[in-house]
């Protein structure tokens, strides 16, 4: 079937389609709780995929690359609407927020904020120095260089505290948060390891 999309077989690409559509969809509604907004998201996927399809004879899992795709795009849209919430983006039409579509924003805000405020209860259950580690690699944006040289510890040390506290917190977030891709968004703003 990646062999006959790529080579620009609609009928293979709308046997896709139909094999790979209410997954898609399901998954754009748990997130996006908007059906009008699952369905544009999963056109979005499609078209990609089609508009992509020469590389197609790269991948090894149909599976596997849809699910890339699909939680790349839920993911940034999730972002977006997170960013207009908090006045980080204009709206669609470059207006700002006032403009924007802002029917389930409270809702979204409301469980933004839940999240927010659970992670940093995560933050607080770390052991001592992975916990100041962390409040200074995210909290107050120092490099490892400059915790290291701060605590005295070698900057491999601090690197390897933010690691384990990472995989902690998304753990944490996973079993307090829900499964909720705002509270992995949390953690995926804070991922980034100098």
């Amino acid at each position: 079937m990646l062999t006959r999309i790529g080579e620009g077989d609609q009928r293979a690409f709308t046997e896709m389609v139909e094999r790979y559509w209410n997954r898609i969809y399901s998954h754009g509604l748990a997130y996006l709780k908007s059906a009008q907004r699952a369905e544009e998201v999963t056109q979005d996927i499609f078209m990609k995929v089609w508009t992509t399809r020469e590389r197609l004879n790269e991948v090894r899992s149909l599976d596997n690359y849809l699910f890339i795709i699909a939680r790349n795009h839920i993911f940034n849209e999730t972002r977006k609407k997170v960013a207009l919430i908090y006045g980080l983006a204009e709206g669609a039409d470059g207006r700002g927020l006032e403009h924007a579509e802002t029917s389930s924003l409270p809702d979204l805000q409301t469980e933004y904020k839940e999240s927010y405020q659970q992670l940093l209860k995560g933050i607080e259950l770390l052991p001592e120095k992975r916990r100041i580690v962390f409040k200074l690699s995210r909290l107050d944006g120092l490099t490892n260089e400059q915790i290291a040289s701060r605590l005295g510890i070698h900057k491999d040390t601090v690197y390897q505290y933010l690691v384990k506290s990472l995989l902690f917190l998304r753990s944490y977030m996973r079993e307090h948060a829900g499964d909720t891709l705002l509270a992995l968004l949390l953690l995926e703003e804070w991922r980034r390891i100098k």
